[in-house]
Formats: C-alpha cells, structure tokens, sequence
C-alpha cells in the first residue's frame, strides 16, 4: 500500500508541475515609463526557449490581470508559436513614445521576429490602431483589421502602410465592415501597399469561432 500510495503522489505531483508550467507561460508583466511601472499580458509558447526567435503579435488589451488576453486569443493555451502580447494600444497616436519604449523593452526582452511587430485591430479600436502603425510603421511587419479598417479619407497618410503587410479579414453578413474593408483593401492596392482581404461566410461582425486557432492562422499569412 505505501508503494501504491508513493507512485500515486508521484503521479499527481508531476501533472501540477506539468499545470504550473503551462499556466506560467501566461503572465502579466511591467516596464517602465517615466517613472510609472505599467503593465502588459503576455502568453509565451508553451515549448518556448528563450535563445529562440518567435514573432510577436500585439493586441489591444486593458492589461489588469494575466487573464486580460487582447481579444482574438482570449482563453488561448497554445500560442502557435507566436509571443502574444496584450496592451492598451488603442488610442495610442498620442502617446508614441510610450509605445516606442514599450516596444524597445519587448526587444530586449524577447528575440523579436525580424525586429518587428504584428499587431491586431478590430472595430471601434481599429482606425486609432491602424494611426498607430502609420506614425511608427518601421516597428510593424503586419496588421490584421478583423473586422477593422483605418481612416481612409487621406490617401497620403495611408502611405505610411507601405513596407507593412495589411490583411482585412469580415463577415459577408457584416455589411457596413465588410464594404468598409473593401474599399479601404482597394485604396491601398492602389498606392502600392501590400494589402489581402479574406471574406468570410455567413460571417458576422465578431467572428467568435475564429478565437485563438483561427485568428493564427490567418496572421501567420503575414509572417516573412
């Protein structure tokens, strides 16, 4: 019986190692700016190895606790390799040098994928995310409006998207962001930037059954 009862412990003392490491790869972290400690999610791959190279996708996140993922891989365990990082990236256009310093720290504390960014948008955060990517657009290799669009009545700031990968991704049942997307995926074809857009069937404005597998997926479209 003590035999049994030592393999039993064994048994149950290596699935809550195993738990503890999985859960672990999900964490809230900080960095400082201006003497302020502000905080970011981040989930890590679950084989993740520090001497390693992963890309890096940002999403819009309000940061309180290590379960405040960005949207599209809420309650995700397995990142698909990608280092997915939540942050209050919406609404940012006046707060750039925050987000410079932010996203220094991440290269210093990560193997960044080509030295930069992907980052995600959607709905009401999407034209302030994708102001973001044109005032700053050498730290980004990739945006995903899901369904997101930018402000698209200047064509020449729309320009500053060039050497950034842009993919729409909309339901065909959410009307107003799907013509949206289009005409915007249209707009910057015309000026030379790299733009994709997938339509989905019978897709609607929030496109739950793409949570986590699907959206990386898709962003892995954007990877070099």
């Amino acid at each position: 019986m003590k035999k049994l009862n030592n393999m039993l412990f064994l048994v149950v003392a290596a699935v809550c190692f195993n738990c503890a490491h999985l859960s672990s790869q999900q964490k809230l972290e900080t960095f400082q700016y201006k003497g302020k400690t502000l905080n970011y999610t981040i989930l890590l791959p679950l084989d993740y190895d520090a001497s390693k190279t992963y890309p890096v996708m940002i999403g819009p996140s309000d940061t309180e606790s290590a379960n405040d993922q960005s949207f599209y891989w809420r309650g995700t365990k397995d990142s698909q390799g990608w280092i997915l990082i939540g942050y209050k990236i919406y609404n940012a256009t006046g707060a750039i040098e925050e987000i410079k310093t932010f996203l220094n720290h991440l290269k210093a504390q990560y193997n960044v994928e080509g030295n930069k960014f992907h980052t995600v948008c959607f709905s009401a955060n999407s034209a302030s995310i994708f102001d973001l990517v044109m005032e700053m657009p050498d730290y980004f290799a990739g945006i995903t409006g899901m369904a997101g669009n930018p402000n698209n009545s200047n064509a020449k700031k729309l320009k500053q998207l060039k050497g950034v990968k842009v993919q729409f991704v909309v339901g065909d049942r959410d009307t107003y962001w799907m013509n949206s997307a289009k005409k915007s995926h249209q707009l910057l074809l015309d000026i030379g930037v790299n733009s994709t857009i997938e339509i989905i069937k019978n897709g609607q404005h929030v496109m739950q059954p793409l949570i986590g597998k699907g959206f990386l997926d898709r962003a892995e479209r954007l990877r070099d």
